[in-house]
């Protein structure tokens, strides 16, 4: 991948110093406009040159192929990705990927770049034939791969050009002071210092600029900062923790010189700022060293630089500040961990400490791709994370800074030459471009009911406890619901990434407490979360879903039909719901055949079930008390018009009021005699402890 020259802030040198090396070996004449890096005047002088061409012999194929090479390489230096893609085609066509492979390296870039994966993928490909030891074309041939995951993965994040403050120039790498009224950040912009035009890329030296911001948020015509730029090239702000003290790079440009980039430090006045003082970091005087972060306490910086001991091309270093001496240590290389074999830069830090860079030397979307590492500690970041589409784009996406993250959001600034950035198609402009990620809105809806009859309870007390230290405790309303969204100041009640406890509490003597759990660690978008809790009415028996036995026996019934176990189950699961509660499991009969016999027969059912639940299901014997009651408890029938919904009457269903239907309504009668024919449970006690283990009853089944 090309290095611009503003892009990196005149760490320049390295980048045409390595296309230097990749044309010189093989033109036998040097071109001056060529050799002396003013690449906008050697692209139209190689243009016209290959025009001139012509093929008639091999040594002027391979002559002409070299002059459509290196004026691809021109545009591809001055970001002109559509006529450097050009030139790069017509040089393949005349066989220069015979002479350098680099040739199908490049044109992949530019299309990759312009969003074309398809087609870079293919040329990515012919590369790595011709040169397979390449560790960077297995990360491109990856990335055009994974192009289309990315955008359908796509975060939330909003992203928008900040086109007021924008021009056609370059703008980029954008900071703010520590209260937030000023925006600061590199420009190319015609108010620059710096009365030079740069020869390589174009446009005017670069300055750091300043833009005030009201109480709207909006921003004031940016000015150059005083105390700061010259007539040379200055860049990539940044300030410590406190807003107190800045560092920045410089880039001195004196003829025939290569004196390379510096950083300097400088204290932050109320009116301006101090005297600029250069750190002594660097290895050699050539090197460039640039694009500083420094950490909240002021005393790490990171930078990028192209000294020797490096993983690739450009990579991050970091030296740490000695108080006590008042210098910064030898800088040390980021390792493996951090840098690539490809170019890595723009180094940033979150107010929590963690660190995010550009690089092109991991799998991404094309050009340089923003990545977020997490601070484990003692200087140190965990693995590279990619921050996804659309952070990243096919284009350069670099120097992210944010203003705001918390529970309310993130907001900040990144620095992209991507569609819509001002310039023109064939050379967009680095701007400067903002990004929102919404919050995740976590709605919660809590109904409480009767367990029974499923009826909504009103001014029912519920308390929701969060791992986050959130505690709330609120009344149901006249629908027994409790809605938790937003709060009054406008923050909200449930959040992502917590487990929640809810309890409700019971009502002495009428209900008992209930409890739920409900988690939000794996929410990543709008969610609303409904939770119904039913309560147990003390004061009323637990109606079972149907328990079957067999005419005169005891046996549990289990066919084609009917599965009495399953309903016994409903009871396990309320008895393991509220493990502190006893209950009276409690048989029926109708009242056809002696009441003694009935009671008999009821007593064995009773016992049935609870054989069942200890058993088979494990619950204590001493929860459950087996009763029999025959016929003498006979239940209560409401006859509903099945028309209007209305009551028409509430019967006891005595064997005087059944007999009455055994002649006139035969269905009618049998169905009383079922209803009847019933088995519940009644809550004798809420205070049990449970035991270390069950102590199951024998089986009664053949007793008489």
């Amino acid at each position: 991948m090309k290095i611009a020259s503003k892009l990196i802030l005149f760490i320049l040198v390295l980048s045409s110093g390595q296309a230097f090396g990749q044309t010189r070996n093989y033109a036998k004449e040097a071109d001056h406009l060529w050799l002396s890096g003013k690449y906008i005047e050697a692209a139209e002088a190689y243009k016209l040159a290959y025009a001139k061409m012509s093929t008639k012999t091999d040594k002027a194929r391979v002559k002409k192929a070299t002059y459509a090479f290196r004026a691809g390489e021109c545009y591809r230096l001055i970001d002109n990705t559509p006529a450097s893609e050009e030139q790069y085609e017509k040089a393949i066509l005349l066989r220069y990927h015979e002479i350098d492979p680099n040739v199908y390296y490049n044109l992949a870039e530019m299309q990759m770049q312009q969003g074309n994966h398809k087609r870079a993928l293919q040329n990515y490909k012919k590369y790595k034939e011709l040169n397979p030891g390449d560790p960077l074309v297995a990360v491109r041939i990856e990335s055009c791969k994974k192009a289309e995951e990315f955008k359908k993965n796509a975060t939330r994040h909003e992203v928008e050009n900040m086109s007021k403050l924008n021009t056609p120039a370059w703008d980029y790498a954008a900071v703010l002071n520590s209260r937030g009224t000023e925006m600061y950040f590199t420009s190319s912009r015609a108010s620059a210092t710096g009365d030079n035009e740069e020869e390589i890329a174009g446009g005017n030296f670069t300055d750091i600029f300043v833009s005030t911001i009201d109480r709207k948020g909006n921003f004031a015509e940016p000015v150059p900062v005083e105390g700061i730029n010259t007539i040379d090239n200055e860049g990539a702000l940044c300030f410590d923790g406190r807003g107190k003290t800045a560092f920045f790079t410089r880039c001195v440009n004196e003829q025939k010189m290569n004196l390379g980039c510096d950083i300097y430090m400088v204290e932050k006045k109320n009116k301006g700022f101090g005297e600029p003082v250069k750190l002594n970091i660097k290895d050699h005087d050539s090197t460039h060293v640039g694009q500083p972060a420094v950490s909240k306490d002021g005393k790490v910086l990171i930078f990028a630089s192209n000294m020797a001991g490096g993983q690739g091309g450009v990579d991050l270093w970091m030296t740490t500040y000695d108080k006590r001496n008042d210098e910064w240590s030898l800088p040390v290389n980021l390792g493996p961990e951090i840098n690539t074999p490809g170019n890595d830069m723009f180094p940033t830090f979150d107010k929590e400490g963690n660190l995010y860079y550009a690089t092109d030397g991991l799998v991404g979307m094309g050009g340089l791709d923003i990545f977020s590492t997490e601070s484990i500690g003692d200087k140190k970041w965990g693995n590279p994370k990619n921050m996804g589409y659309p952070i990243n784009s096919s284009a350069d996406d670099y120097h992210i800074v944010y203003i705001q993250k918390d529970i309310n959001g993130e907001r900040g600034y990144i620095s992209s030459n991507r569609a819509g950035s001002k310039g023109s198609r064939q050379a967009p402009s680095q701007d400067i471009w903002s990004f929102y990620l919404p919050p995740v809105l976590v709605d919660v809806m809590i109904t409480v009911v009767d367990q029974e009859t499923g009826e909504p309870l009103s001014d029912m007390t519920v308390k929701i406890v969060g791992s986050d230290g959130s505690n709330y405790v609120l009344k149901t309303d006249v629908d027994g619901q409790i809605n938790l969204t937003e709060k009054e100041d406008g923050s909200r009640y449930i959040m992502p990434g917590n487990t929640y406890t809810v309890e409700v509490d019971g009502i002495e003597g009428i209900y008992l407490g209930t409890n739920d759990k409900f988690s939000t660690m794996d929410v990543t978008s709008n969610t609303r979360i409904i939770r119904e809790l039913s309560v147990l009415n003390i004061e009323k028996p637990i109606r079972l879903p149907e328990v079957r036995y067999a005419l005169g026996k005891w046996d549990l019934l289990v066919d084609s039909t009917i599965n009495s176990k399953d309903s016994l189950n409903y009871l396990y699961d309320v008895m393991m719901e509220h493990p502190n509660i006893v209950l009276e499991l409690m048989a029926h009969t109708d009242s056809r055949g002696s009441s003694s016999s009935n009671r008999t027969l009821s007593q064995k059912r009773a016992q049935s079930c609870v054989n069942y639940l200890v058993n088979e299901k494990g619950l204590p014997a001493d929860r459950l008390v087996p009763r029999g009651y025959g016929e003498d408890v006979p239940t209560t029938f409401y006859d509903i018009d099945k028309t209007t919904g209305d009551t028409l009457g509430v019967y006891k269903l005595t064997e005087a009021y059944i007999n009455q239907f055994k002649k006139t309504d035969k269905q009618k009668f049998e169905l009383l005699h079922q209803l009847n024919r019933r088995t519940e449970g009644r809550i004798v006690a809420v205070d049990y402890v449970p035991k270390e283990a069950p102590e199951p009853k024998e089986d009664s089944e053949g007793e008489e």
